[in-house]
């Protein structure tokens, strides 16, 4: 396989006055992205349940996010994400050969 990005997200959710307190402690907005993202995936939705994530992303090209790691604990997911188009199609082919999926004609 293609060497891919390891991407590890931390999720949280900011509580209410979070943004008042974040000025108050001299925090201000540098920079703001606005994007679009358009999933993929097949009529059952075989690609989500897995845990895999085929977007394309405005003005980016495609990503294929897969689960990176076993074991990973704590409030954090790690992902392998993949940017290179013929590595993405060898990861799709895997997965699909792997799980027995059929893609649609």
């Amino acid at each position: 396989m293609a060497q891919g990005l390891i991407e590890v997200e931390r999720k949280f959710i900011p509580g209410p006055g979070t943004e008042e307190r974040l000025l108050e402690l001299g925090g201000t907005l540098e920079h703001q992205v606005t994007f679009r993202d358009s999933y993929f995936d097949t009529p059952e939705l075989s690609l989500m349940r897995a845990d895999h994530w085929l977007r394309q992303r405005e003005s980016s090209g495609w990503e294929f996010k897969c689960p990176g790691a076993a074991g990973v604990s704590g409030l954090h997911t790690e992902y392998v994400e993949l940017t290179a188009e013929p590595a993405i199609v060898a990861k799709l082919c895997e997965v699909f050969w792997h799980r027995k999926w059929h893609l649609p004609s």
